[in-house]
């Protein structure tokens, strides 16, 4: 090739390189003013956005913004983070359309800040339809925090080392009417501490939390009373239980969340609660609330919402409860320990029946078994219940009957089966027991010392070994009138009295 012509192919080279670098500069620096004027001027004012540095680069279509501040305008919610970065701009929608199509929007160490206030009920939803169309390939978080305080700055929730992703989200005009006003991919969540106030006396509050759209999970969850007994006891004017739930880990497997018709939904294919230990005292020297206590086929069909669990499957649980009666006793708990129960079926809005099946020991001894069955659609609350408890060594539960019912039982129960039907507003059921040398001690009100009278006559009737059948068995049968302003399990401890009371002190004979 002759000297000239390369000379000159290298001229034009060298020209093109240099007006492609010329107008890659004028691209930078148009892409970074109009970046900073976007901010400046379409930015609401009364939002207060401050950060310290912004950096672009036009190639990659990304925009950074470092040390970011942001508060709305009545205050309510405050924002903060280390950088927020958006890349993978791209231009194309951006010219034709006006359409915001982006790659990637990341947060670094982004913390929100939002102060509860009062619904505003008068304010009218604004349905205006976007023009524009709106995509993110996928959305990330790292390290993120979320903090709302009540009122009184007093926290409501918190959660803490929020790593959270979330892909393929879209927004426009079909999709603002929704509920949830985008449509979305997948998504990952994974956070560190996280508490939430469920009321003005409880809340729950969990060490680690997993979310994916095939899997849910809790590590160290927590339910509790936010103060002591005695502390609750001051605060409340009638009844409250005194709540300590622990649970080492749930389990969701196979959920699905969303809205339908309006309805929030929640459909679960299984829930794995592992060593829930569940402590429930209460302080009887209050007053009772009297409130109408709604029997659970009432209360899972009146929740707003549609709930469909396949199945709940408990493992090594715990569940004691205290009744304090007087003053100056303390009282001692019943308890069911090494709980393994299953629960079917649970619904709101479906179809069939509930089903609960129990196992536990009785104060640690005696193996304890209850089938229970509601259909949450039968209007007038009906309910079977079915139960048995064997090889009972009776002397466990004294500590408890001697500070609830004053009295005292030796010996030991081989055999007791029990089943309760009934409804909103009556039970009926049968009971068959068989023992050995069972013996009832009725102490004196004071607790020091033996009613010999009452228990000469209850023992007579319950040591009457003729009152049995062929296999040992002696059988009641009892009918009992629900107090409606007591929960469900008051209603099975009351039908299960009357039906201790019959088969003990009764014909003892199955009645034909």
């Amino acid at each position: 090739m002759p000297k000239n012509n390369k000379s000159r192919i290298l001229k034009i080279g060298g020209g093109l390189l240099l007006l492609f670098i010329l107008a890659g500069v004028a691209a930078q620096l148009l892409f970074t003013k109009k970046v900073k004027k976007a901010l400046s001027e379409q930015v609401p004012k009364e939002i207060n956005l401050t950060y310290s540095e912004v950096s672009t680069n036009v190639f990659l279509g990304k925009i950074s913004l470092t040390d970011i501040n942001a508060s709305s305008p009545d205050g309510q919610i405050n924002f903060e983070a280390k950088s927020v970065t958006i890349s993978g701009l791209r231009y194309l929608p951006l010219l034709q359309h006006g359409d915001i199509a982006l790659g990637d929007i990341t947060l670094e160490s982004p913390k929100l800040v939002q102060h509860q206030k009062e619904k505003d009920t008068t304010a009218k939803k604004d349905n205006k339809a976007p023009s524009k169309k709106y995509s993110v390939d996928k959305v990330s978080i790292q390290n993120g925090g979320y903090f709302m305080l009540n009122q009184t700055l007093d926290s409501v929730a918190t959660l803490v080392n929020v790593d959270f992703s979330l892909s393929d989200i879209h927004f426009d005009k079909e999709t603002a009417t929704a509920n949830i006003p985008f449509t979305y991919g997948d998504y990952r969540l994974n956070t560190g501490k996280g508490r939430y106030a469920l009321s003005a006396l409880e809340f729950i509050a969990f060490e680690q939390m997993q979310l994916t759209p095939e899997v849910a999970g809790w590590q160290h969850f927590l339910l509790r009373t936010k103060y002591s007994k005695a502390e609750l006891s001051r605060r409340i004017t009638v009844e409250h239980d005194h709540y300590d739930l622990s649970i080492d880990e749930i389990n969701l497997k196979h959920w699905d969340v969303g809205f339908e018709n309006e309805l929030p939904h929640l459909h679960l294919k299984e829930l794995q609660l592992q060593t829930p230990i569940f402590h429930v005292y209460r302080d009887k020297l209050l007053p009772d609330d009297t409130t109408h206590k709604k029997l659970y086929n009432q209360a899972l069909r009146d929740l707003k919402m549609d709930l469909q669990v396949d199945s709940i499957q408990i493992s090594e649980g715990l569940i004691t409860y205290k009744e304090r009666l007087e003053a100056d006793i303390d009282p001692e708990q019943l308890s069911f320990a090494d709980i393994e129960a299953t629960i079917k079926n649970l619904h709101t809005k479906g179809e069939g029946k509930v089903n609960i099946d129990i196992n536990a020991k009785l104060m640690d001894n005696g193996p304890f078994t209850l089938d229970w069955s509601f259909d949450p659609q039968n209007q007038a609350n009906t309910f079977l219940v079915q139960g048995a408890l064997s090889n009972f060594q009776s002397e466990s539960i004294n500590p408890f009957l001697k500070t609830n019912l004053n009295a005292e039982v030796k010996g030991t129960i081989q055999q007791m089966y029990f089943t309760i039907s009934g409804n909103e507003l009556e039970s009926q059921g049968d009971m068959k027991m068989k023992y050995d040398d069972f013996e009832f001690t009725v102490l004196k009100k004071d607790g020091l010392g033996v009613n010999k009278i009452l228990t000469a006559v209850v023992n007579l009737f319950t040591k009457n070994g003729e009152k049995t059948d062929k296999d040992g068995f002696r059988h009641g049968n009892f009918k009992v009138e629900r107090k409606q302003d007591k929960s469900f399990f008051n209603y099975l401890w009351i039908n299960l009295q009357e039906g201790l009371v019959d088969t003990m002190t009764g014909r003892g004979k199955k009645r034909d």
